[in-house]
């Protein structure tokens, strides 16, 4: 893996609880592979709760060859909210928010044949047993093909790179020792975050 491409605002109904519009084409930006961790059962995951409110965001992960899907797993792109909404309010860029350890969690990878039809299959994140996020990437406004085609036009993709396809509404506040269950067709993974 190089990178991780990141969609934002790639749901209607998640642009709509951040108050803002959906774009035409949703915001493309990197996490480095220093972000990333593969969650194991029952692990728990070290966070930065000295730096502001820690927001979930569960996401359909792709990993790629050749620009193809390989293998789809389910994460969360996580995001200092506090740290993120002042960087806006000055028209800064927010990479700041969205990149430290441990902020691209996901799920271990697994082959489309393990899915049934993972287009249209819902992914749910739970919170301390409390249904948080649920949707399919079938109500995503790009789908998987323009996903790859539009994250093409403007980075160089790698083999095993990974792409976060974007989040539906329902993001919310984590908080320390809160228990995060991520379910998607065949892949259940369940683990806290200190």
């Amino acid at each position: 893996m190089d990178k991780i491409i990141c969609l934002g605002k790639n749901y209607a109904d998640h642009a709509a609880e951040m108050k803002e519009k959906a774009p035409e084409k949703p915001v493309l930006f990197l996490k480095p592979q220093s972000s990333f961790i593969e969650i194991k059962d029952n692990a728990n995951i070290a966070l930065p709760w000295d730096r502001g409110t820690i927001h979930h965001e569960c996401e359909v992960v792709f990993k790629l060859y050749k620009k193809n899907i390989i293998g789809i797993g389910l994460g969360l792109d996580l995001t200092l909210r506090d740290v993120q909404k002042k960087l806006k309010e000055n028209g800064h860029p927010w990479e700041i928010s969205k990149v430290f350890k441990n902020s691209a969690i996901v799920t271990p990878i697994r082959g489309t044949r393990d899915f049934d039809n993972w287009q249209e299959t819902e992914f749910t994140l739970k919170v301390n047993g409390e249904i948080r996020q649920q949707s399919s990437l079938s109500k995503a406004i790009m789908k998987a093909d323009e996903i790859i085609h539009h994250a093409n036009e403007y980075f160089p993709i790698c083999d095993g790179d990974l792409i976060f396809t974007g989040t539906p509404a329902g993001v919310g506040p984590l908080k320390p020792n809160d228990v995060i269950e991520l379910s998607f067709g065949p892949i259940h993974n369940t683990f806290r975050v200190i």
